[in-house]
């Protein structure tokens, strides 16, 4: 061990100049010599040529292993250092195939000298299999709730068909193409480019790369419609049956419909009327009709209400005629327009008078309420009397009663004339 290191540390200097010059040399060398190297290149592309031999129009094909191999390139250092995959050209000559397998073939672009070119995998294998074409339908899909006040007015297509082709396992598994349209907030009416997917029976999503569609895209328009909530109005026409009165209340159900359309159409649109009045001719008890509104709402609008099924009930309410009397002392009456120079006393008596209606007009009129008056001009006019001689005549009293109470017994007072 010791003269080992004696060794060592004698002429030490010569020692390290002796290792450079052996490591100069030995760059020098190869530099001179350029020795030949492997080098592998990974994911190169095959490339198929000759593809006619495959008779396309019939048939087609998967790529099922082969597409990419490694090549393992041996060739002198500088053509080494100098490659890159692009450089390399790996082919599989469709014409030569056999039980589905193509011979891989490899060569280097241009005149770069090699020494061996050796490929992971020998061939391509396809799956290959006839072509089918076929029409499928398009259906359009909607999702999701337009905005607040408006309503989806439906969608239009420039597709209704298109034809697909491909293998025929996978043709046969589509069964419809669908659009899917997004209309969640929507407020406005839009137009857009929407892709085909492709379904089968199943209702499932195909992704398939192997099937080629006339179109990806179908052009859609969407229509949007605005909202409005209008009243509904109707009116009756004749009269109930004796002994019956309309009690002047006549109700909508639902009073308001909600209608749909462009801004314009509904711009003008306050109100829906049923013009075809609702006949209560000799009716003794509420009459009740539906109506179809659709014959009422222009043709520009729609309802809003899918579930709305376009009626309205029209009820005319009529009850039963009501009878009531009234008494009232004589002297409680007040005479009217009395001519100057006359003194006119009514003569004392109980009067009565019969009065009719609806219950609700009538049940609060007494002899406190009901108006009692004597018009003596009204008198004269109505007799054609131009100056009253003195006696004694009978007058009628005047009710003051409202046009919805009819008079089915009036009274009159005698009176006593007197010239002053």
């Amino acid at each position: 061990m010791k003269k080992f290191k004696e060794w060592l540390l004698k002429d030490w200097w010569l020692k390290i100049v002796s290792v450079f010059l052996a490591i100069v040399i030995w760059f020098v060398w190869i530099q001179i010599e350029n020795p030949t190297i492997p080098k592998d290149f990974s994911n190169i592309k095959v490339q198929i040529i000759n593809e006619e031999a495959l008779d396309p129009e019939k048939k087609v094909w998967d790529i099922l292993d082969g597409d990419t191999v490694r090549v393992t390139v041996t060739a002198p250092k500088t053509v080494i250092n100098s490659l890159s995959s692009a450089d390399i050209i790996a082919e599989a000559d469709a014409s030569k195939i056999v039980d589905g397998k193509i011979p891989i073939s490899l060569r280097l672009a241009g005149d770069m000298t090699y020494d061996s070119l050796t490929s992971s995998k020998d061939s391509v294998t396809l799956s290959i299999e006839d072509r089918a074409r076929k029409y499928v339908r398009i259906i359009k899909n909607t999702t999701g709730e337009v905005a607040e006040n408006c309503k989806f007015g439906g969608v239009t297509m420039d597709l209704n068909m298109i034809e697909i082709n491909g293998p025929k396992s996978d043709i046969d598994m589509v069964s419809y193409g669908q659009v899917n349209i997004d209309i969640d907030g929507v407020s406005e009416s839009l137009s857009a480019n929407i892709e085909i997917e492709l379904y089968d029976a199943s209702n499932n999503v195909l992704n398939l790369s192997t099937i080629t569609k006339q179109s990806d895209y179908v052009h859609v328009d969407v229509n949007i419609l605005e909202t409005k909530k209008v009243a509904v109005y109707a009116s009756k026409t004749g009269e109930p049956a004796p002994g019956y009165l309309y009690t002047g209340n006549l109700e909508v159900y639902p009073e308001t419909v909600t209608l749909a359309g462009t801004h314009a159409a509904l711009l003008s649109l306050s109100r829906i009327n049923i013009t075809t009045p609702i006949d209560i001719t000799d009716a003794d008890a509420d009459v009740e009709k539906e109506v179809d509104l659709s014959q009422y709402v222009p043709t520009n609008v729609q309802f809003a209400d899918d579930d709305f099924d376009k009626t309205v009930t029209v009820k005319v309410f009529i009850e039963p005629e009501e009878e009531k009397t009234v008494t009232f002392p004589a002297d409680g009456i007040t005479l009217t327009n009395v001519p100057d120079g006359y003194d006119i006393e009514i003569a004392p008596s109980i009067v009565s008078v019969t009065i009719s209606g609806l219950k609700s007009n009538i049940e609060g009129i007494d002899a406190l309420t009901i108006g009692k008056t004597v018009d003596v001009a009204a008198f004269m006019d109505n007799n054609d009397i131009s100056e009253l001689d003195e006696g004694d005549y009978h007058m009628p009293v005047s009710l003051g009663l409202s046009s919805s109470i009819n008079i089915k017994k009036g009274a009159e007072v005698k009176v006593t004339v007197r010239k002053k």
